[in-house]
């Protein structure tokens, strides 16, 4: 899947409480709203995202670079106002024009069975819609009974002309046909809501797409302040974490010379997989060597760096890898100590999972060790599969 995040807006209404960057990174328990799209993206499979950036946007490509969380980022870039439409527009060069393309707005939060918006879809254009006990600050969207929609109510009342509540709203997600712009010629800058959307609607016949699922939109203080206290326990990332030698590697002792470095029959594959299923990639390994003075931790870290390369060679992403140098038995004064992040105490572990903002119950622990077991059951990661340190090959851990 493939999808457009439209990011490039001033941010009028929040600039009392978020300054110096633009909205769609105003902090969030620590994280960019940003970050929690992207999170929710990736976790729902999504592997190309194109993020349109106007104002502040050098912020914004700094922060999350051409790869996040595995996921391939381009940046549509902006010089003047495009509005929502040209935004879209701008970024369609990005993408594959002969797949349907998800459309989200930087600034607002709505879950959404991602798998069922897709099998919804018919053609053009397929629009998700919320469920409000009140319309009057988004304005209402009627549908028939087929879910074709109709119309946009900006100022919706009832019978008597008094403001009518309950309804569904914009939720602001779009699954859309490319072509759909090629019909006739469009202006550089407008707007996709009013100038395209309520303009084209005979023809377009979008599709309605209903859900009562938690959305949140951070374009004014309230909802803002809102936000840090429910995203965080939200949205939250699963990982499969693995040991190194005996799981990624073959284990033929203290190995840190990328010569010695064999790739356990099926790693790759494996890797792969979970990567695909929305799975972090976290390795977690005891690096008692260092401590022992068969080699250094810069010799480590520079190995480290190599296997990370070999894994991004093949489109894998190693989210980080995490490591213990230290021994109680070590040789070498600085790292001779006992470490809670030396498995099977689960230190490594939990620190990915603050880190990361981690799910432990929905994620999985892959070693050859009875202390990779431990390490596991102590940080509470429901799920462990121990290997025979040769092969992982046809692995299954989807269940």
């Amino acid at each position: 899947m493939q999808a457009i995040i439209l990011a490039g807006g001033f941010g009028t209404r929040l600039k009392e409480v978020v300054k110096d960057v633009p909205k769609p990174l105003a902090d969030i328990a620590g994280k960019p709203f940003l970050a929690y799209l992207l999170q929710n993206l990736r976790n729902h499979g999504v592997k190309k995202v194109v993020i349109s950036v106007g104002y502040l946007q050098e912020k914004i490509v700094e922060y999350f670079g051409d790869n996040y969380l595995g996921m391939s980022v381009s940046y549509a870039r902006e010089y003047k106002p495009l509005g929502t439409g040209g935004a879209i527009i701008n970024s369609l060069k990005f993408i594959d024009q002969n797949q349907p393309v998800l459309v989200l707005n930087g600034d607002s939060f709505l879950q959404v069975d991602y798998q069922k918006l897709f099998a919804a879809h018919k053609k053009n254009l397929t629009m998700v819609l919320r469920k409000m006990d009140d319309c009057s600050r988004y304005g209402r969207v009627v549908f028939d009974e087929n879910f074709v929609i109709k119309n946009f109510e900006e100022k919706p009342l009832d019978k008597l002309g008094m403001k009518s509540s309950g309804g569904f709203i914009n939720g602001g997600i779009y699954l859309l046909d490319p072509k759909i712009f090629k019909r006739s010629p469009l202006p550089e800058a407008f707007s996709f809501e009013s100038d395209f959307l309520a303009k084209e609607l005979s023809w377009l016949e979008p599709q309605a797409f209903t859900t009562e699922e938690y959305f949140i939109d951070i374009g004014i203080p309230d909802d803002y302040a809102r936000a840090q206290k429910e995203l965080p326990n939200l949205i939250k990332n699963k990982a499969l974490f693995l040991d190194r030698d005996g799981v990624i590697n073959i284990d033929h002792g203290h190995v840190f010379e990328k010569e010695k470095f064999d790739f356990v029959d099926g790693i790759f594959d494996l890797c792969k997989r979970a990567q695909d299923l929305g799975y972090l990639l976290i390795v977690v390994t005891n690096q008692g060597g260092i401590a022992k003075g068969f080699y250094s931790e810069e010799e480590f870290l520079n190995l480290t760096k190599w296997m990370e390369n070999e894994f991004q060679k093949r489109a894998i992403k190693i989210t980080k890898t995490f490591y213990c140098p230290y021994h109680a038995e070590g040789k070498v004064e600085k790292y001779r100590q006992e470490s809670l992040d030396r498995k099977p105490a689960p230190g490594m572990l939990l620190k990915a999972i603050e880190e990361f903002n981690i799910d432990p119950k929905k994620s999985l622990m892959i070693g050859d060790k009875e202390t990779d077991m431990q390490a596991a059951d102590a940080a509470g990661i429901a799920s462990k599969i121990m290997v025979d340190g040769l092969s992982v090959k046809n692995l299954n851990f989807e269940k």
